[in-house]
């Protein structure tokens, strides 16, 4: 009987290694065939034209490359309003390109003005290949194996962000390294924390977490390094360029925010309670309610965790990962790299024994817009939950009405990062 229960669990094993394979080289496939005829771009043989999946040039990086280009010229005006930036990223790009609407905070347009002095198509590809080197440089001196970054690196949120030209393979690797090197209460993480400003909502439960650490170090250097970057932009653009996203590109977020759920445009693939909320038909009201309370219960659950004996490194930076999913309204599949570079983490950290839950959470940024498509639900913040709940209980949490788990013995609680760390 023993022998049989064995070979069971052994076929399991192979049967989820099978099916996390095969979708995975299927989505990896369909990457490469969205990706390959930009490269003909480069050889000036073929004109940029709006390509899929987005059905503009690049996706968001048609954002990103033109707000630079403004921001260098100080044609401040142009950026937060959505006629005169899709007018300037029409001239600027090619005829009849359509642009998204930059609503993005003041910060993240030096990363912007950077990039902005190579050509469109170029740009992409350094703006792309910078980032995952620099990710990887990021991943691999907070401790995570060179097997953890290549998996998360090719993982299906990674493959997405790439395709988009988002930042949340750049953000990602920022929490997640931010996270596992402030759980063992080093000043190091709040300077990748510092960064995060271009992107705060990534940084959302940050402070919970460096706050139940009590790593206050690492949380005044993180506000450091964000004051002096907000400080360069004022001295760059000065008053103005905050009055107009105040008032401008915050009105923008919201609209986008408050719009109809649709499962196939862009919040099929979204994260936030709030959208969740919206797809079952709720009114802003209770949207924003339910939102409210999943990220103060988000929050108390970081402190709770980072503040409790026994969790190793890389089980609390796994739940700050998971819970700032859960705790920010606005956020898509792009931006769940962090989540994946936790899950691979964790799944080193077992010896890569993995389940069917790991299954469905690693594929689940590749899954959630065709079942958002197909359903009408979103139902990735549902899927997350179940991430940090399983988390939450290995990591020995207390869970009523579950026995809690024995308390690691002092000095086993590192076994996170150097289990990560190849030498």
């Amino acid at each position: 009987m023993r022998r049989l229960t064995q070979r069971a669990h052994i076929a399991r094993q192979v049967l989820n290694h099978a099916v996390l394979g095969i979708i995975w080289i299927v989505y990896l496939r369909l990457f490469v065939e969205n990706m390959l005829p930009r490269l003909a771009y480069l050889t000036g043989h073929a004109a940029i034209h709006p390509d899929w999946p987005c059905l503009t040039p690049e996706c968001d990086f048609s954002v990103f490359w033109p707000a630079g280009l403004l921001a260098r010229a100080h044609e401040l005006n142009s950026l937060y309003q959505p006629r005169a930036f899709a007018a300037a990223g029409a001239q600027l790009l090619s005829s009849g390109a359509a642009t998204e609407t930059f609503y993005y905070p003041p910060q993240m347009l030096l990363p912007s003005m950077l990039i902005s002095f190579l050509p469109f198509e170029t740009g992409f590809f350094v703006w792309t290949a910078a980032f995952i080197l620099l990710a990887a440089w990021l991943l691999r001196r907070a401790g995570f194996s060179w097997a953890v970054i290549v998996l998360a690196l090719l993982s299906p949120a990674a493959l997405w962000n790439f395709e988009v030209g988002q930042l949340g393979v750049i953000s990602g690797a920022l929490l997640a390294a931010g996270l596992l090197t402030a759980a063992q209460k080093s000043w190091r993480g709040g300077l990748a924390f510092g960064l995060l400003i271009c992107k705060p909502q990534a940084a959302i439960l940050v402070p919970f977490a460096l706050a139940g650490r009590r790593n206050w170090a690492a949380l005044a250097a993180a506000c450091v390094l964000g004051g002096g970057i907000t400080l360069l932009v004022q001295i760059l653009f000065g008053w103005h360029v905050w009055a107009l996203y105040l008032h401008d590109g915050l009105s923008q977020s919201a609209a986008v925010l408050d719009s109809p759920f649709i499962g196939h445009l862009s919040e099929g693939g979204g994260v936030s309670v709030f959208w969740f909320a919206r797809s079952l038909h709720a009114g802003l009201a209770v949207a924003n309610a339910c939102q409210i309370g999943t990220s103060l219960a988000a929050a108390g659950l970081t402190f709770f965790a980072w503040r409790a004996d026994g969790v190793a490194p890389v089980e609390r930076m796994a739940l700050a990962v998971f819970f700032s999913l859960l705790a920010t309204p606005y956020g898509y599949g792009d931006d769940m790299v962090a989540y994946s570079i936790a899950l691979a983490a964790l799944a080193r950290a077992r010896g890569w024994r993995i389940d069917a839950y790991d299954v469905l959470f690693w594929l689940w940024p590749a899954l959630c817009q065709v079942v958002s498509m197909d359903t009408g639900v979103l139902l990735t913040p549902l899927v997350v939950a179940g991430a940090a709940a399983r988390t939450w209980v290995l990591a020995g949490l207390p869970v009523p009405p579950w026995p809690r788990r024995a308390v690691v013995p002092s000095g086993a609680g590192n076994f996170g990062a150097q289990a990560d760390r190849v030498t």
